[in-house]
Order: structure tokens, then sequence, then C-alpha cells
């Protein structure tokens, strides 16, 4: 009797307009230039790569976007070395700390010399 399930909890009546509309005639649009029709929420869907480009796919190399990166990268570090500003590594961070630590005051005797 304690595996029962008790039918009187359940609601009768779901909620309506719960679930989003589904459209059968999605159409999935590449930046290749390749489209196809799916299932989906929304009516069209913008993709960056698809199977048809992807080099996995493909078995071509293909690098995606990878000079922009280092572009975008290499003018970040242009304009840090123009800016002046210094990046202590992190070993001069610690050390700096360290120096900070031995520098303060351990007794009430070198409190009352300062």
């Amino acid at each position: 009797m304690r595996n029962a399930k008790r039918v009187d909890i359940i609601p009768s009546v779901m909620k309506k307009d719960t679930h989003p509309q589904v459209y059968t005639d999605a159409v999935v649009t590449c930046a290749c230039g390749n489209s196809f029709v799916t299932m989906s929420t929304k009516k069209e869907i913008a993709v960056e790569i698809c199977s048809a480009c992807h080099p996995f796919f493909t078995g071509k190399k293909r690098y995606i976007d990878t000079e922009g990166q280092i572009d975008k990268f290499a003018k970040r570090m242009k304009v840090a070395k123009e800016s002046g500003v210094v990046v202590k590594s992190a070993k001069e961070k610690k050390a700096d700390k360290a120096e900070a630590v031995k520098k303060k005051p351990i007794t009430l005797k070198d409190l009352r010399s300062m």
C-alpha cells in the first residue's frame, strides 16, 4: 500500500499555453551559404558553421578566425605598451607582498619607535 499512487492529487486539467510554438519548417542558414529545413521553436536560425563547411565533416583543414584573434591580441598588447601600464608578474607581486609583511611592526616597542 505504500507505493500506491493517489489519483486524486493529479490535476485533471493541464495548463494551457505553457509550451512554445514549434515550427516544423524552420530554416537553418549557414555563413557558407548552405541551408536546410528542420524543426525548431524559431522560424529562422543563422549559424556560423555547419556540416557542409566544418573541417571534421569535410576533411579539409581550415582555420576559423584564428588570424583575427591574433590581431586582436597584438593590438591589445600594443595599446598596453603605449599607455605605460606596467603589469607585474606573479613572482614580483608575491615578493612585494612578502616585503610589506616584513615592514609591519611586530611588537609594541616597534610601534612606539615609529
